[in-house]
């Protein structure tokens, strides 16, 4: 008899359907460069919850806040090094707080990815999306309380948030074909986003 809920148990990343281990590997190396790279564009901002969406159904669970943790951690090299975010204490706290939210959406994006793995793909994506984007928010309002941010809510702020998640969740899904087109000659098949469930 098992004792686990199959509802809540999200795959590992051999788990998966369909994908070779190196084309899943090479896939989430192509995802990691093209996000680090973005957030030269984006003035450091990375979008965590569409980086989670994409990670949810091409990577498993540990393999997806493995990949997470290293933006993040690249993310903070680049804004200390090269946009010269100040080395105070109130800075290293939103760091630890916005890697903390990373992790905690990456994981949500697993569970809204599997619940609606029956749905149509723009369904799917866009509910899981959705989700991952305001768990993220809100596990960062408690540290804009603590840390006197709250400014970093506005309305406008968060939307613009939202629309950068939204196109690099529709980036991330034409990298992903592209990349699976490229590499299947290679390396066989590639996890995809934009597959039916």
């Amino acid at each position: 008899m098992s004792t686990h809920n199959d509802y809540i148990r999200i795959p590992a990343a051999a788990e998966l359907p369909g994908a070779t281990n190196k084309a899943r590997l090479i896939w989430m190396v192509i995802l990691t460069i093209a996000v680090i790279g973005a957030t030269f564009a984006l003035s450091c901002v990375t979008p965590f919850a569409a980086l989670g969406v994409a990670l949810a159904g091409t990577a498993g669970l540990r393999a997806s806040l493995r990949v997470v943790t290293i933006v993040w951690f690249a993310n903070q090299l680049i804004g200390f090094v090269f946009f010269h975010f100040p080395l105070t204490a109130n800075t290293f706290l939103w760091a630890v707080a916005i890697g903390v939210a990373a992790l905690i959406t990456t994981a949500v994006a697993c569970v809204a990815t599997k619940y609606t793995a029956s749905a149509p793909v723009p369904i799917r994506l866009g509910v899981a999306l959705l989700v991952s984007f305001a768990i993220y928010e809100l596990t960062l309002l408690p540290a804009g309380v603590v840390l006197n941010g709250l400014d970093t809510f506005r309305a406008s702020i968060v939307a613009q948030l939202a629309w950068i998640n939204a196109a690099s969740l529709v980036a991330m899904v034409v990298l992903n074909e592209v990349a699976a087109a490229l590499f299947r000659p290679w390396l066989g098949r590639m996890p995809r986003l934009a597959r039916a469930s």
